[in-house]
């Protein structure tokens, strides 16, 4: 009777327990997955990095819901679904929220798992993983209804199945010490091991844990070292630094500034420190002065710092600050003067559409407000040509035969002479530039020359860094000098010239992704100009 009395009981008020779900194959499987990737397939070579730095999450996901209910002695099905909604959110937390990444780091650090996180939104990708652990191991959780006993309906774990969480807890905390990814939001465990490096970080307290945040420069930007090094603080904005990596560093141990040893060959290199009680620094140096070698991952006491050592310490309540570094490396950020040169604005730069070359009949011309003039030509046998300028006014007009001469990063538009009347039409020609080349403009010396009058500062959406510069217009004997968005128009009795300057800089610091015009470091140049005879109206 007492057997018939618990088969009903637990017919009608079945209860769980998570714990038989870590002998099932799908659990034990993800498991392998998490210990094989994090500690044999990551920076292995055979498999792609990108794939590698997933995995892990994707079999987190599976392993950990059940490890944490199991942890808890959970028995129900709500109890369940919490321990999914925890793991959930403090994965989606630490992937969107360095400060979150930072808490993590410090809290596992506590528990002598110090972790450095990579703060990378796309790891979200893995958490319908969380539903398909649920669907897969839910089942595995029910006793057997009718074989009820002591052992099945308690909710602690039998010897194989505490082997199991135990194995499950140490893989989950102990993760490789690549920088490819792992779980957890791309968590590697520091092993403070010897490292090659250049500029590092050197724990200098007694007993006090440092936890900090350093973020690299993205891959496309590029940097003129020379022209970078009176300013970096000023220079180098947040927004030419990519995700980064959260340490947490014991007394004595060392880690590595940058994280793209590997990857990144510049002739100088900046990264982003920064923790919740030290203001945004940037660490700057030149490859000259802090050359890369091997560096130890723990300090003996006593032990001289190496070139590249910035010196950090934390107090009784875990604030951060840098106390020291053994070159000119440190830099805090702060805003450029309020009167220095910001890069000119991409919505006025000079462009057109794929030119129609050759020499067309004139249908259709419109100007816009914007200076976007668009073509018409041939009866519409070409696609309609746009070219935008400065230029409000064009010296071409409907009916007329237009010359199209494509240089590259220089066009020019020419009038023609009519297929049908070869009397001539004098001399008239528009043109724009841009790139890094001025055009070639007849009886004229065109240069570029750099502004060093004033502060310069970054772009506040980009980043990038430009010196202005300014044309330099020597025609018939007469110089001037043209500035972006000014024009000044030149004669010499037999032509007339109006030259615009729309834009003029050296950029020194670039963030390539971002923003407009070329793709490389120095000038970047663009002027339109209108040539004509002096007889024209």
């Amino acid at each position: 009777m007492t057997r018939r009395w618990l088969d009903a009981v637990y017919t009608s008020h079945p209860e769980l327990r998570p714990a038989r779900a870590l002998l099932s194959p799908t659990w034990l499987g993800a498991l392998a997955v998490l210990g094989l990737n994090d500690h044999v397939l990551k920076g292995a070579g055979v498999l792609p990095g990108d794939l590698t730095g997933k995995l892990s999450d994707f079999a987190g996901m599976v392993v950990a819901p059940a490890l944490l209910a199991v942890l808890l002695g959970v028995k129900s099905r709500r109890g369940l679904l919490h321990c999914h909604i925890a793991v959930g959110l403090v994965f989606a937390l630490i992937n969107l929220s360095p400060a979150c990444a930072d808490a993590w780091s410090w809290l596992m650090g506590l528990v002598g798992f110090p972790w450095t996180i990579t703060v990378d939104p796309t790891d979200l990708l893995a958490l319908p993983f969380l539903a398909l652990g649920w669907r897969a191991l839910v089942p595995a959780m029910r006793p057997a209804a009718r074989s009820v006993s002591s052992a099945s309906l308690s909710r602690w774990p039998t010897r194989p199945e505490f082997g199991a969480a135990a194995l499950g807890s140490l893989l989950c905390v102990a993760t490789s010490d690549t920088d490819d990814g792992g779980d957890w939001g791309d968590t590697d465990n520091v092993f403070y091991e010897d490292f090659q490096g250049d500029v590092y970080l050197h724990n200098a307290g007694a007993d006090r844990d440092v936890v900090v945040r350093v973020r690299d420069l993205r891959d496309d930007v590029e940097i003129d070292c020379f022209n970078v090094q009176d300013e970096p603080g000023v220079l180098f904005s947040e927004a030419l630094f990519g995700e980064g990596r959260t340490w947490s560093i014991p007394p004595g141990a060392n880690v590595p500034a940058r994280g793209d040893i590997d990857l990144t060959v510049r002739d100088c290199y900046a990264v982003l420190l920064t923790s919740d009680t030290i203001e945004p620094t940037v660490l700057f140096w030149d490859v000259n002065d802090v050359p890369l070698g091997w560096v130890p991952g723990q300090h003996a006491e006593g032990e001289g710092r190496l070139p590249g050592a910035v010196e950090l310490t934390a107090d009784e309540d875990g604030r951060a600050a840098i106390v020291g570094s053994t070159r000119d490396l440190v830099y805090p950020q702060r805003p450029p003067p309020n009167d220095a040169y910001l890069p000119g604005s991409d919505a006025a730069r000079v462009a057109w559409s794929n030119p129609p070359t050759g020499v067309h009949r004139i249908d259709g011309l419109e100007i816009g407000s914007d200076g976007c003039a668009a073509f018409d030509l041939d009866d519409g046998l070409v696609p309609r040509f746009y070219f935008c300028t400065p230029l409000t006014e064009l010296p071409f007009e409907v009916g007329q035969y237009l010359s199209v001469e494509d240089q590259g990063d220089i066009i020019i538009l020419e009038r023609a002479v009519d297929p049908q009347d070869p009397a001539p039409v004098g001399d008239i020609r528009v043109a724009a530039s841009r790139g890094n080349t001025l055009p070639v403009v007849s009886d004229t010396v065109l240069a570029a020359k750099p502004v060093f009058e004033g502060s310069i500062g970054p772009d506040p959406v980009c980043g990038t860094v430009a010196q202005p510069q300014e044309f330099r217009v020597d025609f018939g004997g007469e110089f001037v000098r043209v500035r972006a968005g000014e024009s000044v128009e030149l004669d010499d009795g037999d032509h007339h010239l109006t030259i615009y300057g729309v834009h003029a800089e050296r950029r020194v610091i670039l963030a390539a992704e971002c923003a407009e015009g070329p793709d490389t470091l120095g000038d970047d140049l663009e002027l339109a100009y209108v040539w004509t005879d002096s007889q024209q109206p």
